[in-house]
């Protein structure tokens, strides 16, 4: 019961997780910052070799985020705000 009140998560979707029948992603996320590991390897059960994740957990886009230069940052903010619009116009 723990975990499921430290993730906000129900002990129902913590089941569905485990056995299998739930891939919900927002909750591996969940599950996996309250452990403190990578949601990649919470998922998949290891870490890959593949320099591309399957999911990009807080740390790693924060990483990511400071290596960036001030207009590097600005290009990033843009494309998502364009992105956004487009996923709300899709959705209308």
């Amino acid at each position: 019961m723990e975990l499921a009140e430290q993730t906000q998560l129900t002990q129902q979707m913590i089941s569905k997780l485990e056995s299998g029948t739930s891939q919900s992603t927002s909750a591996i996320f969940a599950i996996a910052k309250s452990l403190d590991v990578s949601a990649h390897w919470l998922w998949l059960g290891k870490e890959t070799s593949s320099s591309v994740p399957l999911f990009y957990d807080d740390k790693m886009v924060n990483e990511a985020w400071q290596s960036l230069s001030d207009q590097q940052r600005t290009h990033v903010c843009e494309y998502v705000i364009e992105l956004s619009k487009v996923e709300a116009t899709e959705e209308d």
